[in-house]
């Protein structure tokens, strides 16, 4: 009699760790739990627990962090407009949550501009971003990235490189700053950075050789525009 209570209990055991491990199993493939997009008045209900719950929500964004990488926005990743990704959501108010979280600035925008496939979404938070660390080079270059590809505005990307290349980004973001700047039609601005790269070039030979660059440069940034408005009239 005890060993037969044994042998039960230990069969009973078994089901269930069968059953936990398996459970999946016995669910339909086809089902998926929905995506709940998050509304912008949670940040209003965080009781004190701002950085907390923007931790939460940047761990369950990773968690849904699919490679889709086709130019749109997945079916499942839609919120009811039908416009805007359930990231973007999460993300916007993990951003208005804890403005100071340097990682989210930093990866989340590029990541929704890219991986999932909402640009103006990404825009928001490039924005974003940017106030909330003005001076760092990285979110800075990143942001001009949007700027330029995904918004077409050259004079707000040539802005944002420019800034980029005032607070530590490598020497020649400069110089593409002052090449948007001139296709923008601010070549008033293109100069000045130019010369300012001319005047901080510390190094003689190389100072030479980026006059004679720039100079070339500068004949041809300016001669264009001429002759383009010799042509409109």
């Amino acid at each position: 009699m005890y060993m037969a209570s044994v042998i039960s209990f230990f069969s009973i055991g078994l089901v269930i760790v069968y059953l936990n491990f398996n459970l999946a199993s016995l669910i339909p493939q086809k089902y998926q739990a929905p995506l709940i997009c998050v509304n912008d008045y949670i940040k209003y209900f965080s009781f004190g627990n701002d950085s907390q719950i923007a931790d939460i929500f940047w761990i369950r964004f990773l968690q849904e962090l699919d490679a889709y990488n086709q130019l749109t926005i997945a079916e499942s990743h839609l919120c009811p407009d039908k416009v805007s990704s359930w990231h973007f959501h999460i993300m916007n108010a993990a951003f208005d949550l804890d403005p100071k979280f340097y990682e989210l600035m930093l990866y989340v925008p590029l990541l929704i501009s890219v991986s999932i496939g909402d640009a103006r979404g990404a825009s928001v938070l490039f924005d974003k971003a940017v106030m909330n660390f003005p001076n760092d080079w990285r979110v800075l270059y990143r942001a001009s990235y949007q700027a330029q590809i995904e918004e077409k505005n050259n004079e707000k990307a040539a802005q944002l490189l420019y800034r980029a290349g005032k607070n530590g980004a490598p020497p020649w973001v400069l110089s593409l700053a002052g090449g948007l700047f001139n296709e923008s039609g601010n070549r008033k601005m293109a100069e000045q950075i130019y010369n300012e790269m001319l005047a901080e070039a510390k190094d003689p030979i190389l100072a030479e050789r980026l006059k004679l660059k720039l100079e070339s440069k500068m004949k041809n940034y300016f001669a264009n525009p001429n002759e383009e408005s010799k042509t409109e009239k």
